[in-house]
């Protein structure tokens, strides 16, 4: 089960113009204000630190680390955030692979935020994709969140607004301080039979997601598992008969017969 947000951070949301049909994120934290994205930026995605600290100090922490799941996503997420060590995003997920592979599916939610923003490596929206919709399932809900919102505004995949919605409805459903759902749903108000679907996509995902609660999400991803529908192939091309036109003989041409001698012409 995914560990409680820690109650000292503070989200609002800033709603991003122009095409994008989400809400971007502004985190307030300690009283700072990240600037909002310009409105033709792609929306920043929910993201939170969350966790609580269940060891007395660092050096309690970095020992526990070494076989304690919790404690490698504790201690990514203080690389991550830079409470109490140097910032580092590569030894964040470093430390989040670790948990992921523990167990830990809040780990595998932040190792799709750090993928999907380039932190600590090259971005990267499939993975990003592939590690939201593992969360997901393992009922995380802000990963349930951006696995949503990157499906209805085409962030890095192929648009699925059934799906999409679907999972920005189950995000709501668990308390995701978001507006993913409202922004989507009047983006399709014309719409009723696709918002219909989703919602019923909605309490199908709300099954498998509990019939999957108590398990260990699969890590590392599979190999070769591509979110990404591949190119459509182009269509076989078909050789054209080539045209000739019939040749035309050209009409014979025979003088008419010579009048014998002596004889007037007609």
């Amino acid at each position: 089960m995914p560990r409680p947000v820690n109650r000292r951070v503070r989200r609002i949301l800033c709603l991003s113009a122009g095409r994008w049909p989400l809400a971007t994120l502004t985190l307030v934290v300690a009283g700072s204000v990240r600037a909002a994205p310009a409105p033709d930026e792609a929306p920043r995605l929910l993201s939170t630190t969350g966790g609580g600290t269940q060891w007395r100090n660092l050096a309690d922490l970095q020992k526990a680390a070494a076989d304690h799941p919790a404690a490698c996503f504790q201690l990514g997420l203080r690389y991550e955030t830079g409470e109490g060590v140097p910032q580092d995003y590569a030894q964040a997920r470093a430390f989040y692979e670790k948990a992921a592979a523990g167990g830990e599916a809040v780990a595998i939610y932040r190792l799709g935020r750090l993928s999907l923003d380039g932190l600590g490596g090259e971005p990267d929206a499939d993975r990003a994709f592939q590690c939201y919709r593992v969360a997901a399932y393992a009922d995380v809900p802000l990963a349930q969140y951006n696995l949503g919102a990157m499906l209805v505004s085409a962030r890095g995949v192929s648009r699925d607004y059934v799906e999409g919605l679907a999972w920005l409805i189950l995000a709501t459903r668990n308390h995701v301080e978001g507006d993913g759902e409202q922004r989507a749903r009047a983006h399709l108000a014309q719409q009723p039979r696709t918002i219909a679907a989703a919602e019923k996509r909605a309490d199908e995902l709300a099954k498998e997601v509990a019939a999957r609660r108590g398990t260990k999400p699969p890590w590392p991803l599979p190999a070769g598992d591509t979110v990404v529908p591949p190119a459509p192939k182009p269509a076989p091309t078909v050789e054209k008969p080539k045209f000739e036109p019939p040749k035309v003989e050209p009409p014979k041409f025979e003088p008419p017969p010579m009048p014998p001698p002596g004889t007037a012409p007609p």
